[in-house]
């Protein structure tokens, strides 16, 4: 009965505290009482509650990070993928002596359990604990001391004494978000969670504040150009499309009340990122910097830029930005500049193609007249008649001669493009001729995706002989290398200029979100008949029997274009160091039906334009071997149609390159992502499905390109080591590291 009536009675008193908190209490664990300060209202620090030291009720508000969203390749494959590293710390209040009672006694429990059966008394063991200070300090110092070789044995002692002897919470190691060597991975939380204590994760006062930094799985591939988003780095695609890849920070709003800590249900999930597909492609651009990084190695040269970019859609394909780390040893970066977009230099003889336009325009038969190269005497007229002679040469001690256009052209002659533009603009008229390349957007600014490119420094009021005449053949005035490809393009697209776009299209998880074209400046930059003429001077240039670029002609890969090389100016002596030169080719190939328009400038190099005709040409070769076609391997030449053998290629590549050979085929049946092909004698074709595996325990990509096998794996988490070239035929995975090491064969 007593019991009964108890019961009753504590029922009856948790009642009425429910009704009590509901009725009386209700607004303070809302968080809207009068009496709980909000700091998450504007001016708050104004509130009487702020300077009040008994108030124990507030109400914070905590934001919620977004997942950043990644970029890819025009293939989607990964290019910017987000990554986890760690900052370290060790607790030391987690091992505080446990006090208890036992009856009227109380027991004070001071061992450190630290795994594996060992057992440390701090009063008992003074040794041990000495020996397990030592042990951490050790091998933390082993795991780390490349990485952080600032940090010695003796900091880590100190760093540990401190966290265990002391009690007291010490950050051990913090990752270096702008430094990847600095990274503190999952290969390292694996080895720590083997070390005494440490192994007791949390018990042992171990904590993992967990980071997410950008990870370029491809290295410094167009790492300038993916860019970076950080408190002191803002440049390339990361920044351009911030808005885009950063999402939306949620928000989540906490009462703490008494000590105790109680989320509210005000809160705002955060938008994760949109992801970024660029025109980038992997093997293109992997030719574009090997290419680039293998001229500068050889000729020691300061830095170095490359761009290919489809004639007809002005997507990127591929952009090197490349700068020599130190004077020796041939090391060299991904800069912050972009050359390729930003660097004011002096363009040299490429910039004849701007002068043959402006000719052209005004000369219905260029084979009508001949005209001065080697050396020639220009003469001026004053307004009062006084005759001004001014001897010019193009560098060598030759009488002067006279010849047509098309061999000044692609004899690269400065006095035969000087002569043509003075015939057809006169010799006391530079304002006439800027006119005329103004109306072909040459001189003109333009932004881009990544920014705006600055329109060339090109003298505009000089009423002097030696501006105009130089100014003829791209000296005493700057433009970037971008800017040059950009009208080179016009030309080789039949007289169309479009600007070039980095980035295709954005997605969500489900859908596109927006699409990118390129931005068309202008239809026709010039007559019809002038861009043709112009690209049969611009093939002259490779096939002419004087042309600049003529030791690099191919019968198997035909390109077009135009050849530069300047001395370097000097400000500390204001003159042109002539063992100094900047080399440029811009062009396009093939050269009858340019699908890809291309330049490479290369500067402070002592040889001249031919290394740039050379990396050019090693490019073009290689893009046209292998662009939609690198996972094709050819079959011994027979009597019946040649056909190539494909292994391990990707199911939505397949169609478009059996549609090369005019063979189509139905893959809408296959179930798997990775096919192989091949023909049969009897011409039959025959597709297979190439053993691949996506599960994240069981992952399996051999036989597959290392674009692919990156791709699938970077899908799963797992950070990848490549050695060698070809496909996959070894693979080895660390499941709880999240690793794969991959070795390829040709």
């Amino acid at each position: 009965m007593w019991i009964y009536i108890l019961v009753m009675i504590l029922a009856i008193a948790c009642f009425g505290k429910i009704l009590h908190l509901i009725i009386f209490q209700r607004s303070l664990y809302e968080g809207t009482s009068s009496k709980c300060l909000d700091k998450t209202k504007p001016d708050w620090e104004k509130n009487p509650l702020a300077s009040d030291s008994t108030c124990n009720c507030f109400v914070v508000q905590n934001d919620l990070k977004p997942v950043r969203g990644e970029i890819y390749d025009d293939k989607g494959r990964l290019l910017i993928s987000n990554y986890s590293v760690f900052d370290i710390t060790l607790d030391g209040r987690m091992l505080q002596p446990k006090r208890y009672r036992k009856g009227q006694k109380e027991i004070v429990n001071d061992t450190i359990y630290c795994g594996n059966n060992l057992k440390i008394s701090r009063s008992g063991d003074v040794q041990k604990m000495n020996q397990l200070v030592e042990n951490l300090a050790t091998r933390f110092y082993a795991q780390f001391k490349d990485r952080f070789p600032n940090k010695g044995l003796d900091y880590y002692r100190k760093q540990f004494s401190r966290a265990i002897k002391e009690q007291k919470n010490v950050l051990i190691l913090r990752s270096n978000i702008l430094r990847e060597r600095q990274w503190i991975t999952s290969d390292d939380t694996a080895a720590i969670g083997k070390m005494p204590l440490l192994m007791k994760k949390r018990k042992g006062g171990l904590h993992y504040t967990i980071r997410s930094v950008r990870i370029n799985p491809y290295g410094d591939m167009a790492k300038r150009t993916l860019g970076m988003y950080t408190d002191s780095r803002k440049y390339g695609l990361e920044t351009a499309f911030n808005k885009q890849l950063e999402g939306d920070i949620g928000a989540q709003k906490y009462l703490y009340v008494n000590e105790a800590r109680i989320p509210l249900n005000e809160r705002i999930e955060p938008k994760d990122g949109l992801n970024v597909h660029s025109t980038l492609n992997l093997e293109i651009q992997n030719i574009v910097h090997n290419e680039l990084l293998k001229i500068l190695i050889e000729q020691n040269g300061e830095w170095g830029c490359a761009v290919v970019m489809e004639t007809q859609t002005g997507q990127v394909k591929a952009i090197s930005n490349l700068t020599r780390v130190n004077n020796e040893g041939g090391i060299y970066r991904e800069g912050q500049q972009n050359y390729a977009l930003t660097a004011m230099v002096e363009p040299g003889s490429t910039f004849k193609l701007a002068s043959l336009l402006a000719f052209l325009e005004r000369t219905p038969n260029d084979m009508d007249k001949k005209y001065p190269i080697s050396a020639h005497t220009f003469v001026r007229k004053s307004k009062s008649g006084k005759e001004y002679r001014y001897a010019k040469t193009d560098g060598h001690d030759h009488a002067e001669e006279l010849t047509f256009p098309i061999d000044v052209f692609q004899r690269s002659s400065n006095v035969g493009i000087a002569s043509m533009v003075f015939d057809k603009y006169s010799i006391d008229n530079y304002q006439s001729f800027l006119k005329k390349i103004d109306s072909m957007y040459i001189t003109t600014s333009f932004t881009t995706q990544l920014g705006k490119i600055y329109a060339p420094n090109i003298k505009r009021k000089a009423s002097d002989f030696h501006s105009y005449y130089n100014a003829c053949f791209g000296t005493g005035f700057t433009m970037t290398p971008i800017q040059t490809l950009i009208y080179f393009n016009a030309v080789a697209n039949g007289g169309k200029m479009i600007l070039p776009l980095f980035v295709n299209y954005v997605t969500n998880k489900d859908d596109t979100i927006k699409n990118y074209e390129a931005e068309v400046i202008a239809e026709q930059i010039a007559k019809r008949s002038t861009i043709k003429r112009a690209q049969m001077y611009l093939k002259s240039v490779i096939t002419g029997e004087h042309g600049t670029g003529r030791n690099y002609a191919d019968k198997s890969f035909s390109f077009a274009g135009k050849t530069g090389t300047r001395d370097i100016w000097d400000e500390s002596t204001q003159s042109y160091l002539k063992n100094k030169n900047s080399v440029s080719f811009c062009g396009y190939f093939p050269a009858d039906n340019p699908k890809y328009t291309a330049i490479v400038f290369i500067y402070n190099v002592p040889r001249k334009s031919s290394i740039a005709v050379k990396v050019f040409a090693a490019i073009g070769k290689a893009v046209m071997n292998t662009a939609h076609l690198a996972a094709l391997q050819e079959v011994p030449k027979q009597n019946v149609k040649t056909f190539p053998s494909a292994k391990a290629v990707s199911i939505y590549d397949l169609p478009y390159i059996l549609g090369k050979y005019g063979v189509s085929a139905d893959v809408g049946k296959m179930q798997t992502p990775y096919v192989s092909a091949s023909m049969q004698e009897n011409q039959k074709l025959i597709m297979k499905a190439t053993p691949f595996s996506a599960a994240r325990n069981n992952p399996n990509v051999f036989g597959l390109t290392a674009a692919d096998a990156v791709y699938e794996l970077t899908k799963l988490g797992f950070k990848v080591t490549i050695y060698g070239r070809g496909r996959v035929n070894n693979q080895q995975y660390d499941m709880n590291a999240k690793t794969a090491v991959l070795h390829l064969n040709p």
